[in-house]
């Protein structure tokens, strides 16, 4: 689809130059003629970047100290607590540092509390830069890992990503960022996210062309290449870009290692992905600027250069819309087309790369994104990206602005107040389609016409593009007015069993500020308060009970004969080893397991031959992953959805630990029964030596290994 899409792009401007031109307005032509090039460009770029994804095997964890910089500036406690218990669960020789940009004293005090470092400085100069260079001379790991408040990682972190460093010329392994809150404004309602695209394709992709890049967080980095280039880049307002192409520069590659181990927070509402998206753009565009231009650095290969500059013309799509929208304008209101010959042949030329460059895109961005969701988005930030321009030019210094958290939307009018910009124009092209139809239609009835004729087929196309543009616009002005999320912490969907006041219950949804329960209507309490336990378990698979109080603030049916209700409000725990409970349960175990069951449905099982012991039963382990496994075990006296221990003795003489939740139990041979399930291991590297080759192409198996 990609070379069809080419092959006709190519056709298409050919024609556009030698047929269309003769005759054309010349200032016309030409803005018309560059917004569509721009847009070939982009998507030779992204045909690019995203041609093939392959995958990414864990590499046997290197057993090396990690530094983990939590960087904070004033965010909630309710932020970066979990993000502390999420570092402290990480599984690997490593030193935790609390970075407080903000000289917050309770920050201090958090500190002590989990026993981990605390770094403060006098100033806040170079912002997030300059508050990770404060802290470097002090590091004596030889890899960082870099998290935002936000930022939970999961506790298999290192597993995943330390592996990378065993090559020398690694300085970076950036890891995808997936969004706990899933009724923030970047997410649809299938749970996807604005990003999905990025780093679920772009950058799985770049993989091949070598030219990944540091996110800012999530991202483990080696110290010495760091110390070696003078620490964090602090020219623009996106150090991690800018510190990227300073290591490339020296020498040092990057990987991306495609899997989600890191849950933060996307933009609540417009405002804060707005805030968010100019500073990426500022910064982004100020990397470029005359005299600096690290991105187009000549000891960079060609190949990277192509893939960096697709980051630079993302920013400057706006002027592509400007150019696309006074094209428009220009047929609706002045009856001056931008090409000289609009016939049939026109039509044909343009529709075939219309309709092999949109089926190449759809394919290329493999189910990331929905259809026109990136115009959606560029109209989002289209004020932002044009405010952002001039620091392409100036040499101002940058100011970096922290994205807002923990956030409600209101949506209503204010919303709609942040699409100004995409809402007039929108404004002028409906119109301009009234003016020109209007026209049309006093014309046929009465033979009365005010403005200039126009070629049938450019009107059909300006007013294609016009009422396709005007219907995303007004879905998303809709959209966003309509939006209410009313909650500051986005509340974990769970199924843990609990009590009520001494009554049954089911936890159905959860956080440390608050919870949600299933319980009987006999069972509600007259004075609005109960006493809650919730069964919780550790990452470790230790049971645990978190004891609190509910206020509670909203009661509604659950069942519809009425005999269960819903009860939810704000939780006060009874003491700090409860709320810490609460908060592994929900930030660091609930991922964890969902990505756990999703590879058990996903990765490939690979068959081995393992001594093993299923709770107290001796057994074989036939094939296993990094998220299930199976047993050949004699009259098993187990039942589906039974809880297992399991010990694995592996081939080297060390075991590996876990519980199985049994999923199927069958025949096998040999009087043998097979019982299969999902796996929870308590720690994974190991999982490297089995399974990395289950992880590699098939055709690449074939080549290199005999298979």
């Amino acid at each position: 689809m990609s070379v069809l899409g080419i092959l006709g792009g190519l056709a298409y401007f050919t024609f556009r130059l030698v047929v269309t031109q003769p005759g054309a307005n010349p200032p016309f032509f030409w803005l018309l003629f560059s917004a569509e090039l721009f847009g070939f460009l982009t998507f030779l770029i992204l045909v690019w970047d995203a041609w093939e994804i392959k995958p990414t095997p864990r590499l046997r964890q290197l057993d090396v100290p990690v530094d983990i910089l939590i960087t904070v500036y004033n965010e909630d406690i309710e932020i970066v607590e979990p993000t502390i218990i999420g570092a402290l669960k990480i599984r690997g020789n490593t030193t935790i540092w609390l970075c407080d940009d903000g000289r917050n004293p309770e920050y201090k005090k958090l500190a002590k509390r989990y026993g981990i470092k605390y770094q403060v400085r006098d100033d806040n100069k170079h912002a997030k830069a300059g508050n990770i260079n404060a802290v470097l001379p002090k590091l004596t790991g030889e890899l960082v890992l870099v998290l935002d408040a936000d930022h939970v990682p999961s506790p298999d972190f290192l597993e995943a990503t330390s592996g990378y460093f065993a090559d020398l010329k690694v300085a970076l392994v950036q890891t995808a960022h997936s969004f706990r809150n899933h009724n923030s404004v970047m997410h649809d309602s299938q749970g996807r996210h604005e990003q999905s695209l990025f780093f679920d394709v772009l950058l799985p992709g770049r993989n091949r062309v070598k030219s990944v890049f540091w996110c800012g967080s999530a991202g483990l980095l080696r110290r010495s290449a760091l110390v070696e280039i003078g620490g964090m880049a602090t020219y623009t307002s996106t150090e991690d870009f800018e510190t990227t192409l300073r290591l490339r520069i020296a020498g040092y590659e990057m990987r991306y290692h495609n899997e989600h181990i890191v849950q933060g927070l996307a933009p609540d509402n417009l405002e804060a992905y707005i805030v968010q998206r100019f500073r990426w753009a500022q910064g982004t565009l100020a990397s470029y600027r005359k005299g600096y231009r690290l991105g187009w650095s000549r000891k960079l290969p060609l190949r990277e250069r192509i893939s960096y500059f697709g980051g630079l013309i993302y920013y400057v799509t706006p002027i592509q819309r400007a150019a696309f929208a006074i094209s428009v304008w220009s047929v609706l209101f002045l009856g001056v087309i931008p090409v000289g010959y609009a016939g049939v042949w026109y039509l044909a030329f343009w529709g075939a790369w219309v309709a092999f460059s949109l089926l190449a895109v759809a394919a290329l961005e493999r189910g990331s994104t929905q259809p026109f969701e990136g115009v959606r988005n560029n109209m989002i930030a289209l004020e932002a990206f044009y405010k952002a321009m001039p620091s392409l030019f100036t040499k101002k210094p940058l100011h970096f602005a922290v994205t807002p958290k923990n956030e409600v939307d209101l949506g209503g009018w204010r919303a709609i107040k942040l699409l100004r910009l995409p809402i007039a124009i929108g404004l002028v092209t409906v119109i301009g389609l009234i003016y020109r139809w209007s026209s049309i239609g006093a014309f046929d009835l009465w033979g009365w016409s005010w403005v200039p004729p126009v070629d049938p087929n450019a009107l059909y196309i300006a007013t294609g593009f016009a009422l396709l543009e005007t219907f995303i616009l007004g879905n998303l002005a809709v959209k966003s007015f309509r939006r209410r999320q009313m909650r500051h912490l986005w509340r974990f969907p769970v199924d843990l069993t609990a009590s009520a006041d001494g009554h049954g219950a089911k936890c159905i949804d959860m956080h440390q500020a608050g919870a949600a329960f299933v319980i009987p209507k006999q069972a509600l309490p007259k004075n609005k308060s109960m006493k809650i336990s919730i069964n919780c378990r550790s990452i470790e698979g230790e049971h645990k009970v978190a004891h609190g109080t509910l206020a509670i603030k909203n009661v509604g049916p659950f069942t519809k004969s009425g005999t269960m209700v819903r009860v939810g409000g704000k939780v006060e725990w009874k003491n700090n080893e409860s709320r810490e409970i609460a908060i592994e349960q929900c930030y660091v175990v609930e991922p964890h397991t969902a990505r756990n069951q999703f590879w058990a449905r996903r990765a490939p099982r690979v068959p081995v031959e393992l001594a093993a012991k299923v709770g107290e039963a001796t057994a074989i382990c036939i094939n296993l992953s990094i998220g299930g496994a199976a047993f050949a075990i004699s009259n098993p006296a187990f039942q589906i959805g039974d809880e297992l221990d399991v010990v694995l003795k592996l081939n080297n003489e060390r075991s590996a630990i876990g519980v199985l939740e049994v999923r199927g139990i069958s025949e096998y041979k040999d009087n043998l029964s097979r019982v299969g399930g999902i796996m929870t291991w308590q720690t994974e590297g190991w999982l490297a030596d089995y399974t990395t080759l289950a992880m590699v192409p098939v055709r690449k198996s074939i080549l290199e290994f005999g298979i």
